[in-house]
């Protein structure tokens, strides 16, 4: 039998980058950030740390450079990525091969956080009820997805519906709106937007430009401040403005299906809201002969329209 290298393929010998490695880096480039990756691992975000560390190590390269309170990809890391998701991707193919084509049973869906939480687990239970036969998993990510490279069926996004190559369809038109405990507000008098100057804003580390561009449309020239609250993810900002930490951004008509919104986190400034935009439901042209994939979307669409 001819050896690895006599076949062109690259010798690592010990230098071989650990699995384990090379799963942490990539959650962590499909996610977003190292908690993010692992909560979805299962480890502590100092052992995702760890795991990439290790991977710099085997190849002699940074693969992530702290830019603020964020981890980006360097080069290295950015000509890295696409390799590793491929190589993911071609180990999941061949698992569904052995296993006798459970994937042509799954629906795989990648969504915001917020979206997944308040409108597709609530609802999955009444999906599973009409459509027993299918089997939806759901990624959370702030990532939009990339079809070409990721293992897929359907991705809902925040904009104008025109991405080249995807069918798109319409769920939902959204506003921004400041949200906050009760006795925030009645304790900061907030009843103009000039009111959150001063006052403590919770942001979103994944929609870092959403309070400025609200504040903007509303004529508010406040740039990001020392005292601000910054947290990896949309229902975590509503959870800190539910215990008066601060004033959070929301998605309006979603954090309506927040758990008890309206008693004691609400509106903050009823009447004010910024520019309008809208939740699609994409994947790609050939999935509309997919039954499974039409199911899924005549299941959601009716559930954005309970929302709005």
């Amino acid at each position: 039998m001819r050896r690895m290298h006599e076949l062109g393929s690259p010798v690592w010998g010990r230098s071989t980058p650990p699995l384990a490695a090379l799963r942490a880096f990539d959650a962590a480039v499909r996610l977003g950030s190292f908690r993010a990756a692992a909560e979805t691992l299962g480890l502590t975000p100092s052992a995702v740390s760890h795991q990439i560390r290790a991977l710099e190590r085997a190849l002699g390269a940074t693969l992530f450079h702290r830019q603020g309170r964020a981890m980006v990809l360097s080069e290295a890391g950015e000509a890295l990525a696409p390799f590793v998701r491929q190589g993911f991707l071609a180990f999941e193919r061949g698992a569904y091969a052995v296993r006798g084509g459970a994937r042509a049973r799954q629906i795989r869906v990648s969504a915001l956080a917020m979206f997944s939480q308040l409108v597709l687990i609530p609802n999955l239970g009444q999906f599973a009820k009409r459509w027993p036969a299918y089997d939806v998993r759901i990624e959370s990510s702030p990532r939009f997805v990339d079809f070409d490279q990721d293992d897929f069926d359907v991705g809902v996004r925040v904009g104008d519906g025109r991405w080249p190559g995807l069918k798109c369809t319409e769920l939902l038109r959204i506003t921004g709106a400041p949200v906050a405990n009760l006795e925030v507000i009645q304790r900061l008098s907030l009843r103009d937007p000039r009111d959150l100057v001063g006052t403590r804003l919770i942001h979103d580390t994944a929609q870092p430009h959403a309070w400025r561009t609200w504040l903007k449309a509303n004529g508010v020239d406040r740039p990001d401040e020392e005292g601000d609250l910054w947290l990896d993810s949309a229902p975590a900002t509503l959870h800190a403005a539910d215990q008066g930490l601060g004033v959070a951004f929301a998605i309006d008509p979603l954090v309506r299906a927040w758990p008890g919104f309206g008693e004691r986190l609400v509106f903050a400034l009823p009447g004010f809201s910024g520019p309008a935009t809208r939740y699609w439901v994409v994947r790609r042209p050939e999935s509309e002969r997919d039954p499974k994939i039409r199911a899924f979307i005549t299941w959601l669409r009716a559930a954005c329209r309970d929302l709005g």
